[in-house]
Formats: structure tokens, sequence, C-alpha cells
């Protein structure tokens, strides 16, 4: 991590400690498409942190929205440019998806609840507009849609789109209307929201070049009757979940350092995102817990059959 996203990265936890969210430890495991977890109340956010917005791959702006997805979190990207310049204040731009909003705009929005009110596309700056205010608005000034249109040089075609929802107004053209209605208009972008998003198309399954191991984690979650999501972009290798709280696992050998180096990260990502953790090893005679994370045996899948055998073990393992 360059030294522009580590102090980036340290003013954002810094920010939010102050703003009471609860907080994972860093997830500084390579590569990774979060770089934290926060949660305040019912609002749970996974952060990537990058000086450059553009530096955000597809790959990992696709795994990121599938991971928000399945814990029911927003993403976000806090970053202070893109290749034409400088992230403004109070706008939200977009990466393959993924909201991303300069740090002003964040700090406001997280101590101030202050949430930005104009989006970046190509075209220009916009912004949405509560159409039925409008209407209410013009009506009250007894004003025809083509006087309305006049006075913002905009033809009443356009006026009645706004007023029905149907288009987003330029920046410019918003606060024209604003002024000449007296009323505020603009409605803000409210990232924070936790508003049930459309099932993906598709989720990243277990590829064909896998081991053993990761064949039959796969097989035992499918026979419990859990939907699983696979990804090798976060601190997890594994994210499983049916009607209660999902659960996260690491999966592979105790002695791998890549399992080693994940065991805290995923404790700590756990217990933010309220889902339970486990290490699932290819090792026959571990112990049944490490660091406090509760560890099942490959030898032991066949044996558990159902989901909630699976967390009687969790829970006992770790000592709940």
């Amino acid at each position: 991590m360059t030294k522009a996203r580590t102090k980036l990265l340290d003013e954002v936890i810094s920010n939010l400690e102050d703003a009471g969210f609860e907080l994972s430890s860093k997830c500084d495991v390579r590569p990774t498409c979060f770089d934290l977890v926060a949660r305040k109340d019912d609002k749970l956010i996974l952060i990537k942190v990058l000086d450059n917005v553009g530096a955000l791959t597809r790959e990992d702006a696709i795994t990121l929205q599938l991971v928000a997805h399945f814990f029911n979190a927003t993403p976000l990207i806090i970053g202070r440019k893109t290749s034409r310049g400088p992230l403004m204040e109070g706008v939200v731009y977009k990466r393959y998806g993924v909201s991303a909003i300069a740090p002003s705009s964040f700090v406001r929005m997280i101590h101030e609840e202050q949430m930005p009110r104009v989006f970046s596309q190509r075209g220009g700056r916009l912004v949405v507009i509560n159409g039925e205010r409008l209407r209410e608005a013009r009506l009250s000034k007894s004003m025809t849609q083509e006087e309305l249109a006049g006075y913002v040089r905009v033809s009443a075609r356009v006026i009645l789109a706004y007023e029905h929802s149907e288009m987003d107004a330029s920046i410019d053209v918003a606060q024209e209307l604003e002024r000449v209605l007296e009323t505020d208009l603009i409605i803000p972008i409210d990232l924070m929201s936790r508003t049930v998003t459309q099932e993906p198309v598709a989720t990243p399954q277990v590829s064909d070049n896998i081991s053993h191991l990761e064949q039959r984690v796969n097989e035992f979650f499918e026979k419990l009757g859990m939907r699983v999501l696979w990804t090798d972009r976060a601190p997890f290798h594994v994210a499983a979940k049916e009607k209660s709280r999902p659960l996260i696992s690491g999966v592979g050998s105790l002695k791998s350092w890549t399992l080693k180096k994940r065991i805290d990260i995923l404790r700590s990502v756990s217990d933010v995102t309220k889902s339970d953790a486990v290490l699932i090893v290819e090792e026959g005679m571990a112990q049944e817990s490490v660091a406090d994370l509760p560890v099942i045996r490959q030898v032991e899948l066949e044996e558990i059959d159902k989901s909630q055998e699976l967390r009687k073990i969790i829970a006992e393992r770790s000592g709940q």
C-alpha cells in the first residue's frame, strides 16, 4: 500500500471512530476488494480506499458489489482523484457501478448526516429532482409548465418529465428551478441506505482449477442447503448462509502462511458483519480452535448433515 493510501485509510478510520462506528481491523491481505468493514446500528459499509479511484479494477468492483449484496451492506470507495482530476465535494462518482466520494464528502456524511446531492456521469453533473414537490410548487405559484420552462430555459416537455421523475436534471437547471420556485427540489443521494438490490445476475463459483478440499467444502455447503459465495478477493475464501446469520470461512492448511495471515482479520470481519467464522482445514489431527476461531477438519464434513449441527459445533468450539 502506498503512503498516500495508508494516510487516507488512517484518516478514514479516525473519522469513523469519532462518528461512533464499530470497525474491523484493516483487511491487509492481497488481493482484497475492500480495506475495512464499518457498522453503526443497522448501517454496514464495505470500504475501499484509493488515492486514485481509477485504480479499482473491474474484477474487484464486481466482487465488492457481490460481497456487499451477500451481507446486505453498502459498497463504497473513498478516493482523492480520478484520471481527470480531483473528486469534488458533494459529488458521487461511479467506478464499474460502485459509488465513490471524496474524503470531505465522507466526513460530512458520517458526522453531519449530510448526503451528497450530485452525481457525475458522462454529460456532466446531474441531480435527482423531487417531481411531486416540483409540481406542487409550480401550481402554488399558478405557473403553467410552459411558463416555468421559459424561466429555466428548457422545454415544457422537460418540465413534464421532471414532474413525473422520468429525467434527471443538470445541477444548473435544478438550482434555477429551486430559485424560481423558492423551494428545495434536489433529493440527496443516501449512500448509507440499506435498500435491497436485485440479486446479481451471476456470482463467483468455484473454478475448475481448485483443490480437493475446496471442492469438498463446496459440496458440503450445498448439501446443507446453504447459498455459497466463493472469492479470492476478500479476507475469507467462502461465505455461506441460509435463513440464519451468514458464515465466513478460511479454507486450507493451518501450515499455510496465507491462512494464518487471515485468522485475526477473519475474526474481526465476522464480529462487525455479525456473521459466524470458522476455519475449514485439511489436517485430520488439528486442534478444535485457533486464536478463538473454531476449526472443522475436512474428515468431519461428511458427519455433519444439517446446518444446525454446523452452528452447534461452531458455538461449542468458539466458546459461545
